[in-house]
Order: C-alpha cells, then structure tokens, then sequence
C-alpha cells in the first residue's frame, strides 16, 4: 500500500507507555511542542484528497443506462427447496452473478449499461447511492427480473445497448440443494469464465435459452476452486460469505475476487471448515488487502484473528447489496462532510461530578449502517440526551458510499460524538500483522486510518484489542496516536468481555509531545439473559455498580452499550434482571434507563467531552498549555 508523504510517518522508535487509575495524578512532561496547535479548533482539519487511504476496489466507468433487476431481498432470497425460477437461492446467485459481470462489462467497456439489484430502494442508504448516480446522469431503463435479462431481447434505447445477455459467455452449473459448496465455487468460476450462474433446477430454461455450460461446479468444493482459479483472481481483497447466501457475489464477480465459506455447510462448523484454505489466501493477498462478509455458526474470533495478525482488517458486510454501484468512483466523489466537534475551551472544568460517558459498539459494521443503523439508533431522541458516543466506519463508509457517510454526518445530533471505529474495520490492535512486519503494518494501518479522519474532523478513535493492558496493544495505541496528531483520544473495548479494561486509563504520546488518553470500558450495557455478568449486564446493575464507587469530587466513566442488547423499562426498581425480559430499549435508550438509575453525582457527558476532562485532570499543564493557542 502506498502511503502519501502528507500523513505522518510512525516513529521507528515507539514512546513509552503509563497508565493511571482514575484517582492517581500522572507527572507531565515539561516540554510540549506547540507550534503547529494554534488557530481556530473548528478549522483543525485536512481537505479532502486521496492520501493514500483508499483501500477498496472501485468501479470507474459510469454506465449510461441501468437496469433494476427486481427479485426479494426479504424472505426466501436464501433458501432451498423453492421451485420458482425467481425465488430462493438459485435465483438469487442467478440476479447476483449478472449484476457481477455485467456492471463488469462497463468498467471493461463492453456495455454502457449497468445493473442495480433494486429491492433496497425503500432504504435511505440505497436510495441516496442511487439518486446520486441518477444525478450524475445515470438512467433508469426499467425493471425486470433476472430471468428476464438473461433470457430476453431488446433494441437499443436512446441509442444506448440495453440488451445485456450477450455479455455473458454462458453459464456455471451448480446444485446448491446437494453440495452446498457448489455456490461459492460458481462464484469464482462465474468472473472466471464470464458466465452467469444458473442450478440444475433451472438448467432447461437456459438451454432452451441457447446458453451452453461453461463450467461444472456440481460436484466441486471450495479446496477445488482454490487450487483451479487463485491464479485467475485478484489478490486486492478477499470475499468470505457462508455456503447458503448469494449476498456480495455481484462484489466479488465485478473485482474478480475469490469467495470463501470457512463452514463446508451452513451454521454447521462439525461439517467440515476450510481454515487451512482461509489461511492461504491470507498469505496470498496483498498486504494490508480488506476481507469483505462474515461467516456464521462459529466464533468470529477464529476467524477476524486470523486476519488481523496477518495484517488484514475485516470488513462486516454481509447483508449489504449493489456495492460495485454505491462505491463507484468513490476517490471522486468524496464531500468534506464534518463531524461537529466540541471546542474543548468551552468547557467548564472546575465543575466536580462523576462524569460518564456512552459509547454504541459495532460501529465497524458496513452492513448495519447501510440497513438500519440510523433509523434504529441514530435518529434515537434519546441520543442527544445522554449525549451519546456513535461509533461509525467513517473511513470504510467512504469508500462504500460517500453520499451516505455525508448523510450520517450532516445527521449527528448536537452534544454526541462521531468515533471512527474500529481503525478502517475489524482487527485487534495486540496482533495486527504480528504474524507479519507488524510495525510496517501497524504504520501503514494507522496512516489511511488518519487520513480519513482528519478529512472528517473525527477526533476520538475506536480500537479493539484483546487484552488492553498488554505491552503489544500499548504499542498498537502508540501507532495510531504517532500517525494523527489532530487525535484526541481513544475508546478501547477489550474482546470478550468489552469491559475487560476496567474503566483504566493509559496514555500515549503524539509526534508534538501531547499525551493522549486511551480510556478502557468500565462497564457495559449488555443483555445476558437470566444473568448479569461481572461487568456487564442491565441498566440498573451498571447503574448501582457505578453509583457504589461514586466520588466525592471527580472520577470519569466509559460505558459501552452493546448495540444487540435490548432491554425494558420497568422504572425504578430493585432487581438487576428484570430490564433484560421483553425490552424494545436499545443504543441511546438503554443508556438512558442506566442514567436514570444513578443519582445526582453523576453527569453524562460526550465521549469528546470525556476524554478533554480526563486530559485536563491527569495532564492539566500541557492542556492548558494547547487551550490558550487555540480559538
């Protein structure tokens, strides 16, 4: 990966790490460099250029024309046993395979139409992707099923070819019912052999159709497709998606990228896996290459780690469609939408409270942004109450869809703060590229992290690691505040309990001599069901765990809330379980069941907020120091 000479460099040299309890007052150092501090807070950001950050593959060629290719997103679009040729599983590889190879064809030249699978229009995420196309001069030529466009003829349009089954050399069989791995194989071969994808229950349709077998996946298996196509794919990401899903194929045929389930059948890991296969392709992709999807029915450990200490971020995007089409020309397309900062002068630091602050986890999730993060949880009216932390792939959604990432932004409620998260995807800071050159990694990593960030003017980062206090993720934390001297701070959520870091409080020196706090969980807002755990568990249990360490004069509080936890309000009460049954209350709203159940030591606060007050208790010359250069 190339990084531009504009972004800092990391220190071959990593400073050394302290920490602090919430109650011990660190030294300071008495030499802070300054000079590059001064001026206005709110113009403390970079213009929008291409630094090196740009990580995913990018359609480059606008099709003049488009079709929407109807078939359901909802329901049925994975399932077996359907004998329709437009539902379930078969059909749905089928729409997901033209759509491939045939927005394919536009970036090749071959076709100046395009396809959009068109079933999420009714989202706002999609709809804003597509009116932007549609503003950049891209048509709408009609709506037809998948069958349709691989079967039907028609005449040009507007002088425009629309007839898009002669882009295709034929067709991948597979028999998704029998061998469920004959789906992942058909989508490499699909890009392989130009052809799109079709199952032996609709094989009579495209023969009679005049297509004719261009590869056999029936009795295949994904060990089959590494060893025949890896030298025929490109090695600038990786597409991993369960056996039983037709999701990202259109991604991975348009960039001609291998497609991986680690479980041989779905949900079903005693089946058989292909982690030795996984963990080739690791070594085989470029370095620092994103992973796209997910796997289900096994821990997510076993297979993010894996990627993380090869020096590759994860990127969770397995409900997502139409990528090719969102992202297209995204170098070109990015706005200078900022995040609404608080200036940290403002603040009013002679007050004592037990000061506490929010933080919704998962923020590095593509999928969840693009279906109903905002609806669901970022539009919460609690949210600008408990003046909420929102942690966002900033860098990823700018590469997926730069309407949509200027949309969130231009959403943020005042008093809540946008963290970038979790540093471009899903890795552990403690073994990112450890298996590799970890420093070059960890540099290059914390370089394109940076540059999204300072674009944005997103000031408090969001990692995660799987031991915070180890002396690996201490180094990991030193890169990214070396690589972004405009950072503020940093949220780190321990894996496997996020809590794990206690509330403790670490620092790490940025490249003008500052010391930037990274703050641990002290709790978490967490759903177990019939049980509370050590340090995560209902609003009310958080609430009386907090409100027994109070103190008298100050004491600063991280707390996660996990963004798949819900709970109930059943208003004042004594039992720690009862908010976990039957409960509609989640992100914003679950943290606000917590704040009512503390008592009035407390303050909620920004997670910026936060982190400005722990800078001024622990390091109190020094941000006096920065506050007095700034307006």
């Amino acid at each position: 990966m190339n990084i531009n000479t504009n972004i800092v460099i990391l220190c071959s040299a990593l400073l050394g790490v302290v920490s602090c309890s919430s109650n011990d007052a660190l030294s300071e150092e008495s030499i802070v460099n300054i000079d590059d501090e001064s001026g206005a807070y709110a113009d403390k950001y970079d213009p929008i250029s291409d630094a090196g950050q740009y990580t995913f593959p990018e359609m480059l060629t606008m099709p003049k024309k488009y079709w929407n290719c109807v078939y359901a997103l909802t329901g049925s679009r994975n399932e077996l046993g359907k004998t329709s040729e437009t539902d379930g599983l078969q059909y749905h590889l089928l729409c997901q395979s033209i759509s491939g190879l045939t927005n394919r064809a536009v970036d090749q030249g071959k076709s100046e139409t395009g396809v959009w699978l068109c079933d999420h229009e009714n989202r706002n995420s999609y709809t804003l992707s597509l009116n932007a196309l549609q503003a950049m001069g891209m048509k709408e030529q009609g709506r037809q099923t998948g069958v349709e466009l691989a079967c039907n003829s028609y005449s040009p349009s507007e002088g425009v070819a629309i007839q898009i089954k002669d882009l295709f050399d034929g067709y991948v069989l597979t028999d998704v019912e029998n061998n469920p791995e004959s789906n992942a194989v058909a989508s490499v071969a699909s890009h392989v052999y130009s052809a799109i994808i079709v199952d032996v229950r609709d094989k009579e349709k495209y023969d009679a159709a005049g297509y004719t077998m261009k590869y056999d996946a029936r009795y295949k298996t994904t060990h089959d497709s590494w060893t025949e196509f890896k030298d025929k794919c490109s090695a600038k990401a990786l597409v991993v998606m369960p056996v039983q899903t037709g999701e990202l194929r259109d991604f991975a045929i348009k960039n001609n990228l291998f497609v991986l389930n680690i479980n041989r059948q779905i949900n079903n890991s005693s089946a058989g896996q292909n982690l030795s296969i996984f963990e080739e392709a690791l070594s085989w992709l470029d370095a620092g290459a994103p992973i796209f999807g997910w796997e289900q029915g096994v821990s997510e450990d076993l297979f993010v780690n894996r990627a993380s200490k090869t020096g590759h971020v994860w990127i969770p995007s397995d409900w997502t469609y139409n990528i090719p089409m969102t992202s297209l020309r995204y170098k070109s397309r990015q706005a200078s939408a900022l995040a609404k900062v608080q200036n940290p002068k403002n603040i009013d630091y002679s007050r004592k409270k037990n000061f506490i602050a929010f933080y919704l986890t998962d923020g590095d999730n593509i999928q969840w942004m693009m279906n109903n993060f905002v609806e669901d949880f970022y539009s919460d009216g609690n949210a600008a109450q408990v003046k909420m932390g929102f942690g966002i792939p900033v860098g990823n959604l700018a590469m997926v869809s730069p309407p949509f990432l200027a949309d969130i932004i231009g959403r943020q409620q005042d008093g809540c703060t946008i963290i970038e998260s979790l540093g471009g995807g899903y890795s552990y800071v403690d073994n990112y590229g450890i298996d590799k050159d970890r420093a070059a990694q960890l540099e290059s990593l914390a370089c394109t992290v940076a540059a999204q960030m300072r674009q944005h003017r997103v000031k408090i980062l969001g990692l995660m690691a799987h031991n915070v206090q180890s002396s690996e993720a201490q180094r990991g934390f030193q890169a990214f505040a070396e690589a972004n001297d405009q950072l503020e701070g940093i949220a780190a959520i321990q894996y496997s309990p996020y809590s794990g870091g206690k509330g403790e409080i670490f620092w790490v020196k940025n490249k003008n001599g500052f010391d930037i706090p990274v703050v641990t969980i002290k709790y978490s807002l967490w759903n177990h069901g019939n049980r509370n755990a050590e340090r995560d568990g209902t609003p009310k249990f958080v609430a009386n765990r907090l409100n027994s360490e109070a103190k008298e004069d100050v004491s600063f509080s991280l707390i996660a809330v996990h963004a798949w936890s819900n709970f109930r309000d059943v208003g004042a009460t004594s039992n720690e379980l009862l908010e976990n049954y039957s409960g509609d209350k989640k992100g914003a709203s679950a943290a606000k069941l917590c704040l009512n159940h503390l008592d009035d030591k407390f303050e909620a606060v920004s997670v910026q907020e936060l982190i400005w007050r722990i800078r001024m208790f622990y390091k109190k010359s020094q941000t006096e120091q920065y506050l007095n250069v700034i307006n």
